[in-house]
């Protein structure tokens, strides 16, 4: 995601946060703190962090925090934010898929599609977020914890048409559609076209991925943005959330 979608979320940065599926941060936090058993003082990881609302808001609890992002743009909004907040957040501008650290956390988090399921052309649509598993698992603590959502593809199913197939707007083989818009990244200046991949997940193709490095799924939530609750999946939300744990390494 070293192109179209750091040039989109640059773009968005300032008035991200104005955005409907933001305003729930603290009860996010809450939800996140709670399933994911974090302890006083424990070390969290958050990649594709964005402007910082779910980073800023576990450091203000106590926890230490790394926020991952390749967006210049929001890393900027969210490390203004953490200064006017008085915490001390690890802010690293990188992609998600190139992140490797020597460090070992208690959490790792990535949410709203700021790491995974966002796709540019030249990127390896089977192995990019593979990729970003891989260093999710290779940065947790033996027995450390996930949480993640995803795009659910059993909604972008049900929304399309044999139309859409054909005109290439998506590829079921991939479980992908094209993404185009029109973002204003300055007053008074034209838009600018912003085009780019979603890649959706159904649970068990998750589950299977995240097995083979190192990761265990141990529960599958309705987890759409906002409204994060314990409860199965609908077919029609927009994401779903899998929270879990890396294995013990084999004696």
């Amino acid at each position: 995601m070293n192109g179209i979608w750091k040039g989109f979320f640059d773009c968005i940065a300032d008035r991200y946060e104005d955005e409907v599926f933001t305003l729930n941060t603290v009860p996010e936090v809450d939800f996140i703190v709670e399933e994911m058993k974090l302890a006083a003082g424990d070390s969290v990881l958050d990649i594709g962090c964005g402007t910082g609302r779910h980073s800023i808001e576990l450091a203000r609890r106590g926890f230490k925090v790394t926020g991952v992002d390749i967006s210049s743009g929001m890393l900027a909004v969210a490390r203004k934010k953490a200064t006017e907040a008085g915490v001390q957040i690890e802010f690293v501008e990188c992609a998600a898929q190139d992140f490797v650290t020597e460090k070992r956390y208690d959490a790792v988090l990535s949410l709203c599609e700021g790491a995974l399921c966002l796709i540019d052309d030249d990127d390896d649509i089977w192995s990019r977020d593979m990729a970003v598993f891989a260093n999710m698992a290779d940065a947790l603590k033996e027995n450390g914890r996930f949480l993640v959502t995803v795009l659910n593809a059993f909604r972008l199913v049900r929304s399309i048409s044999d139309v859409d197939i054909a005109a290439g707007m998506v590829d079921l083989f991939t479980l992908s559609s094209r993404f185009e818009n029109e973002v204003n990244c300055k007053e008074n200046e034209e838009p600018v076209k912003v085009k780019g991949i979603e890649r959706y997940y159904t649970p068990s193709e998750l589950i299977r991925m995240v097995n083979r490095i190192g990761l265990k799924v141990d529960h599958i939530y309705g987890g759409t943005a906002g409204a994060w609750l314990r409860e199965p999946l609908k077919l029609d939300e927009i994401e779903f959330m899998a929270t879990g744990h890396k294995k013990s390494a084999k004696p």
